[in-house]
């Protein structure tokens, strides 16, 4: 059966559905005048709210409400000021790095910008990350401030969408917007939110949420410039950005009722001709990259690649369990489809209920964008196995899922509320969503307890890497490098050394190996201790303790080993990793973030000049290129 619609009365009075409703009412308020476009839905008029809320919001005035919305967003700011790491790692030295040796030789054109990275032409946010290198000398941290920067306006994205779908007046909307900014701004993501080059990631997201709420708000033919625009530089920003013409369209064609002018078939034209030459363009000289697997795998496993699907929507709800994450990730990821598909169901059998499609179709298009990305990953990840669909850096995409049933499931169950006359049903439907959320935030929020340990790691992989770039002139460490900042070790010394000239390294590289040119006096800066100097029964000599930074308040570093000369200077022989377990150390301090501040090196006599006596060890500090002195032994 065919849901009635509400529609304009003959006289232009509005049907009321409800006059108490906390999701928006789906009707029209008054008769369309002569000559202006008629709109399927207005800002409905319902029963008046207490004088309190409706001026000040559930959360009190309106300072306070948009604090308690903002937190979510601050926190995760302050996270990223904590342990965001200005130094570039992985992709970024194959990206910004190659964008400024060529700007110095002179040989920087347009094509370097468009160039395919991996399966992305990521033009918009190379442009975004080469203008922020050239004003900070490329200090990574301005890339981690723009990406929160692109996080909030994906926030204020959804925030519109809310108000042009018709929760503007509703007394559940601060409810939502809490809940859209606490999954939003997940620290879950936090590969994406301390990796600079994740801007990538980013950008496509604020464009792409942009367009649903301009698409339906601008007029005739701002509407199509708008989200040609938008379309526009999602597709050259990543991969997946070209089914922002696809999702986009929907929104054109059924939004507000705008009237066709003379011109509508000439910017419909020319809006697909842009949309289908630039996806052209986008995939022009594509090829596969070699140490990518076959999209092919997906095909031939149909079963598995849906599987993966699954795992990569119920990503954000499955690291917080002792079960394995892959099996969770895919359990999650079906029950958030069985809403989804209910809801359509639903949509399609009130399909001529137009003000209720005006009101879903941003949200569908919303979960649509975490499908698309998650199919695309599937099509280009699944031959590395199921863990590749839950890393880090997917959850900024497939959070938009619930996100979207946010938003979409209280529409639905509203209008179903309404019609229904089986008030039981609607009781025990309400029952199960309740028990279904409560479930979801349980694990999500175990999720995100669990993942707080990972930004901390993640800032000492990246600062240890830090420490053996900055003494790759001083000593060869290949595999630190490879592990820690890139795995072209074989180049990367010359890379660091002309950046270093550049002054695009903070603080500049190491070029002496005695430690004094980078000793500190402070004694209240680091602690640290030479617990023990031994010699193995294999001949080689084991030298262990523990160090950390004191104002840092983290582990150390690295811990640099030093060999006293003929002359008494300490000459550096040896960069130390510090990740070894000592409890004792945080049980004495009374704090666990000094748990794995432990250290232990080995290397053979020969290594040394014969006449080295004297063995010392300082703690490193790589934000400042400082040592501390924590304790000696003699051999």
């Amino acid at each position: 059966m065919i849901c009635d619609p509400a529609i304009l009365t003959e006289a232009g009075n509005a049907e009321r559905i409800s006059s108490s409703s906390s999701a928006p009412t789906l009707v029209a308020e008054r008769k369309r005048t002569p000559g202006e476009p008629e709109a399927y839905f207005q800002t409905p008029r319902r029963k008046r709210a207490r004088p309190n809320e409706q001026k000040n919001g559930p959360f009190g005035r309106p300072a306070l409400t948009f604090l308690v919305l903002a937190l979510p967003a601050l926190w995760v700011g302050w996270l990223i000021y904590r342990f965001g790491v200005d130094t570039p790692w992985g992709d970024e030295w194959d990206s910004t790095r190659l964008l400024v040796e060529k700007m110095q030789a002179g040989t920087l054109g347009l094509g370097d910008f468009f160039a395919f990275h991996n399966e992305h032409r990521i033009f918009f946010p190379r442009v975004l990350t080469f203008a922020l290198a050239k004003l900070t000398h490329w200090n990574v941290r301005a890339e981690l401030l723009l990406i929160w920067i692109l996080a909030c306006v994906c926030s204020l994205n959804l925030w519109r969408v809310a108000q042009v779908t018709g929760w503007r007046n509703s007394r559940s909307r601060h409810w939502l917007l809490l809940g859209t900014n606490v999954l939003l701004f997940s620290p879950l993501q936090w590969e994406n939110l301390l990796w600079g080059f994740q801007i990538g990631f980013f950008l496509p997201l604020a464009t792409m949420t942009a367009c649903l709420w301009v698409a339906p708000s601008l007029r005739r033919p701002f509407d199509f410039l708008a989200t040609m625009f938008l379309c526009l530089i999602s597709t050259f920003s990543i991969a997946s950005g070209f089914a922002s013409w696809f999702l986009t369209a929907p929104l054109l064609l059924l939004w507000n009722g705008k009237a066709r002018g003379r011109g509508e078939k000439v910017w419909w034209l020319i809006w697909a001709t842009v949309g289908v030459a630039s996806v052209c363009f986008y995939f022009r000289g594509f090829v596969r990259p070699a140490a990518h697997p076959s999209p092919m795998v997906a095909i031939e496993h149909p079963l598995r690649a849906i599987q993966f699907v699954l795992a990569y929507l119920g990503n954000p709800f499955c690291s917080g369990t002792a079960f394995a994450q892959a099996a969770i990730a895919q359990i999650a990821g079906a029950t958030l489809v069985i809403p989804l598909l209910v809801s359509v169901v639903y949509l399609w059998r009130c399909r001529r209920d137009r003000i209720l499609l005006a009101h879903a179709v941003p949200w569908l298009s919303l979960t649509a964008i975490a499908l698309v990305n998650g199919v695309l990953t599937a099509f280009g990840r699944l031959g590395f196995g199921m863990n590749a669909a839950i890393q880090s850096r997917y959850i900024s995409f497939a959070i938009l899922w619930p996100i979207g049933l946010l938003f979409l499931v209280p529409l639905i169950l509203r209008h179903w509320h309404e019609r229904s006359p089986f008030k039981v049903n609607h009781a025990r439907v309400t029952m199960g969503l309740v028990s279904f959320v409560t479930a979801l935030a349980l694990l999500y929020l175990g999720a995100t307890i669990q993942t707080l340990q990972y930004w901390r790691a993640f800032q000492h992989n990246r600062l240890t890497g830090k420490a053996s770039l900055l003494f790759v002139d001083v000593l060869a460490e290949p595999e630190a490098l490879v592990r820690y900042v890139h795995w072209s070790h074989w180049t990367l010394k010359a890379w660091a050394e002309n950046l270093d000239r550049l002054g695009y390294l903070h603080p500049h590289l190491v070029r002496s190996n005695r430690v004094r040119e980078i000793a500190s006096d402070s004694d209240e800066a680091a602690m640290g201790g030479f617990n023990q100097l031994v010699r193995t029964p294999t001949g080689e000599l084991t030298a262990s303790g523990w160090a950390i930074l004191l104002e840092g308040h983290r582990p150390a570093d690295s811990v640099l080993l030093t060999y006293d000369n003929a002359e008494g200077e300490p000459i550096i022989f040896a960069r130390v990793d510090v990740m070894q377990s000592r409890a004792d150390v945080s049980a004495q301090l009374h704090d666990t973030t000094y748990e794995r501040s432990g250290w232990m090196k080995s290397w053979k006599p020969e290594a040394l000049p014969a006449n080295a006596r004297r063995i010392s060890a300082w703690a490193f500090d790589a934000e400042t290129c400082r040592a501390f002195p924590i304790g000696s032994a003699t051999m």
